[in-house]
């Protein structure tokens, strides 16, 4: 077992390295169809994290193992309690067949650029949390963390199973476009675009401190970045290079430098931007694309720089077969090739797919993924 462990840990290891693992390492982001195939409430999954450890525990074992696991079991405490966002809760705002969703709501107003500039992003969170009717502070979220990490513990020691995310750090546009909403970040790119960035330069650090604090918390070093929302889908290169890239090349230096591993989560099309991922540090991030960005070209663009992650298609999980999921497995493996690559389903395993269906993905990139 502890050498099962080791070589689990060696193969995610090696693809950031960018180098040759013995296989190719398989990451999977099940949530609430973990929930589906324990019968278990969607409420439970999403409030109560031990039984939603449990649930991704039993599939996990169920499917026969794989290498790394996303923190799922903090989803819903961490939205209803430490997020500036409207969220429903299955179970309590509609159905509990139906996984939570966030409500796109401005809960950060105008003059609330100024908020961070004279009292730091936590002051800003505290108001903002509290016009939602909640409360939260700084212990509050360090609270929340530390519940986590017996969990975290569990699956990194007992199990010896990597988990990719530990803390969260949305570059400033990202998180801006979040809480103002797109239309609120729009006006503001038009009518305040100097204070955007005057906020911009002073918070990102901010931001990193927050999820490097969460990370030690829970006694994980990756750490998850979103990116999607600044993609080519939504912004220009001109956008892009003024708002968003700046901030996102020094987090990433950032938590480098510190001993962190960024997992970029990039959906959306990230095409036409891929070569400025080269300016990133080598050797040292997970780049998660989505579909919409083609990852024989990205393979082709990123090289032995960046390690890939990825992407079998949400419709394949819940309306394919076993053999078109092995068959698509199968073309990209053959496509990307073992160095520098974690195969993994597309964002989020649909909370209706067939459970043969991704215990196929497993079985193909054990396979396939295999050097001979």
């Amino acid at each position: 077992m502890v050498k099962t462990k080791k070589i689990m840990n060696e193969r995610i290891s090696k693809a950031i390295n960018c180098s040759t693992p013995d296989r190719i390492p398989i990451a999977l982001r099940i949530e609430y169809a973990a929930a589906s195939w324990a019968k278990i409430k969607f409420s439970d999954f999403a409030l109560n994290p031990l039984m939603a450890s449990e649930a991704l525990e039993k599939a996990y074992d169920d499917i026969g193992g794989w290498d790394a696991v996303d923190a799922s079991w903090t989803l819903g405490t961490r939205w209803v309690k430490s997020e500036a966002a409207k969220v429903e809760i299955p179970g309590v705002d509609f159905s509990d067949e139906i996984p939570h969703r966030i409500i796109e709501f401005p809960v950060m107003k105008p003059e609330d650029y100024d908020v961070i500039l004279r009292k730091g992003i936590y002051s800003l969170l505290t108001r903002m949390i509290g016009r939602l009717g909640r409360k939260f502070d700084e212990d509050i979220e360090r609270d929340i963390f530390t519940s986590f990490a017996p969990i975290y513990k569990h699956w990194i020691e007992d199990r010896g199973v990597s988990v990719l995310r530990g803390g969260m750090v949305r570059p400033p546009f990202v998180q801006f476009s979040m809480w103002r909403t797109w239309r609120g970040i729009a006006n503001d790119i038009l009518s305040r675009r100097e204070k955007l960035k005057e906020v911009s330069d002073v918070v990102w650090k901010d931001l990193v401190k927050i999820g490097e604090n969460q990370s030690k918390i829970v006694g994980c070093n990756y750490v998850f970045i979103p990116c999607g929302r600044a993609s080519a889908t939504f912004l220009s290169e001109k956008l892009f290079l003024e708002y968003f890239f700046p901030y996102l090349k020094k987090i990433v230096e950032e938590l480098v430098k510190d001993g962190f591993t960024p997992r970029l989560h990039c959906d959306a099309d990230w095409m036409p931007f891929l070569e400025y991922f080269l300016e990133l540090p080598k050797k040292s991030c997970i780049i998660e694309l989505g579909l919409e960005t083609k990852f024989k070209q990205a393979k082709e663009i990123l090289g032995d720089h960046i390690c890939i992650y990825g992407n079998v298609p949400t419709n394949l999980l819940f309306a394919g077969s076993p053999f078109k999921v092995n068959e698509y497995c199968r073309k990209l493996i053959e496509d990307v090739g073992h160095d520098g690559f974690i195969l993994a389903n597309d964002d989020i395993v649909p909370y209706n797919a067939k459970f043969e269906n991704v215990k196929m993905l497993v079985e193909a990139g054990k396979k396939f993924g295999k050097v001979k």
